[in-house]
Formats: structure tokens, sequence, C-alpha cells
């Protein structure tokens, strides 16, 4: 048991993808979508892959990978705030909470004043996942939600944190490319089970303003850590990477014309509008990987 456990790919993928299938069915069954409870369990799982793979923390943090998990307590924090002050308050509070995280990641690299490729993508990948974060949390559910609505956030944090494991990995930054992995099964394991359910005629679960705001805020600063400290990373996947969040708001907003009448179809159609700039990313870091990093491209 422990050699399987202690399998990468296990940890990585089959274990948070079977975790979020479970939280799926709690949300479903036991638990409502709003439920505090709820949140803690997926802060608990968050927390969970992080200790697995960085490592307890380290008191004071040092190392920009050390600060992740003291990153990922106060997306938590934020994220376990009533709903109500959430739903007023939630785009200020996630600009504020992501200027933070990119000044404290990155503090050395701007105190030093080098304005190089790599500073400028850092620059570019905070400024459009702070974007995507205050526009993607700032949205309230319709008065007559459609059926893709409880997926695009999901969505959003999915795809981004998927593009941008595969970006770290080619970038040679592996630690930080299996934290994201981790996250990217775990939601796909919830997003599984809401599709089916909604092709049974059931009703999708929404994430809580809260759920939203933690799982958003863990991908991105780690997304952000690895813009700012992986060199070998290529700076356009790395923007690429970022964008998800934005295009789920244009999903909701100036591209629904694209999709389907079709009520199973537009999840799926959504998802891939959403998933696009991220495909863009991955093919970009494939083509460009430095002398093949990780992986064996050249």
């Amino acid at each position: 048991m422990s050699a399987i456990l202690g399998n990468p790919m296990v940890t990585t993928a089959a274990l948070p993808l079977l975790l979020g299938i479970v939280l799926a069915l709690a949300a479903r069954f036991a638990l409502p979508a709003a439920s505090p409870v709820l949140t803690l369990f997926w802060a608990a799982l968050l927390l969970f892959f992080y200790w697995d793979t960085l490592g307890p923390p380290a008191v004071p943090p040092v190392a920009a990978s050390q600060k992740l998990i003291y990153l990922a307590f106060a997306g938590i924090v934020i994220g376990l705030l009533p709903e109500r002050m959430l739903g007023r308050a939630t785009s200020f509070v996630a600009v504020i909470a992501f200027a933070a995280a990119f000044l404290w990641l990155g503090w050395r690299r701007l105190a030093g004043g080098s304005l190089d490729l790599q500073m400028i993508a850092a620059l570019a990948v905070g400024l459009l996942t702070l974007i995507g974060a205050a526009l993607l949390t700032a949205r309230q559910p319709s008065p007559m939600p459609s059926p893709e609505e409880p997926f695009l956030a999901p969505a959003a944090v999915l795809v981004l944190s998927l593009s941008a494991a595969i970006v770290s990995v080619l970038g040679a930054s592996i630690v930080t490319g299996q934290l994201l992995g981790s996250l990217a099964a775990l939601i796909g394991g919830w997003c599984l089970v809401q599709y089916v359910v909604m092709l049974r005629g059931g009703a999708a679960v929404w994430w809580s303003k809260g759920v939203e705001f933690l799982l958003l805020y863990a991908a991105a600063t780690v997304l952000v850590q690895v813009a700012l400290l992986a060199p070998k990373a290529n700076p356009a996947a790395l923007i690429l990477s970022s964008l998800p969040p934005i295009a789920a708001v244009l999903v909701r907003g100036r591209l629904q014309g694209l999709l389907p009448g079709t009520r199973p179809l537009r999840p799926l159609v959504a998802g891939i509008l959403i998933a696009i700039p991220a495909m863009l990313a991955i093919v970009t870091a494939i083509v460009w990987a430095p002398h093949g990093a990780a992986l064996g491209f050249s």
C-alpha cells in the first residue's frame, strides 16, 4: 500500500481525482453547496496536497516555494468568510490578496530592478491573474442560470492548473507542476460527477464563493511563483496559462452566442472555449521547451 501511495502518478492524478468525485457526491447527497463544512473539506484536501508535495511549512518561510502553503492558508481564511461578506466584496478582496501574493513572492526580484523577459512575463501573469480573479469572483448567478454556468469557474481553475502544470514541468519546475496537476485532477473529479448528474436530468451543484476563491487563489499563486522563479518556463506559455478565468467571464458574456442550444453540449463547448488559451499554452511550451526540459522534447 505504501508503494502505491508513494507513486507520483497516484498522488498527482488518481488520488485527487477520486477525492474530487467523493467531494462532489458529498455536495450532492450530504452537504449543501454553500456549507462551511464543504469548504473545510476542500481546504483540508488542498493543504494535504501542499503538504505532500512541498513538505511541512517552514518557519519562517524563506524560499518562494515555502511561501506557497502560507498563501494557501490565507486563501482558505478568506474563503471561510461568511458568504454574505464575500458576495459583496469578493472582487475587491481578490485584487488585494493577489497583489499582496505577487509582492511577497517576487519582492527580491522586484527590488533587484531587473526588467528582463522573465520579469516582464511575470508582471503580465500577475496582472492577468489579478484581473481574471476579480472578474470571475465578482460574477453572480443569473436569475435563471443556463446549464453551463455552474461549470465556468471550475473549468477556468481546472484548465489554468493543468496548463500551468505542464508549462511548469517543461520549464524544469517539477514540484510546482505536481502540485498544480493534483489540483487539476481534484477539480476534474468534481466536474465529472456534476456533468453526469446534468446528463441524467439533474442540476449541477454550484461552487460556493469561498471554494471558488480559495481554489482560484491557490492555482494562480503557484502560477505566479513559476513565472517569477522558473527561468526555463516559456514566457508566452505562462501568459497564456493565466487567461482561462478571463475566458470564463467572456463565455458568460460576449462569447455566449457561440454555445449550442442543446443542453448537454453547452458545458462541453463552454469548457472548450475556456480551454483554448490553455491548449495554446501547452503547445507553446512543448514546441519551445528549452533543450527538451524535463520531458525530452527538443
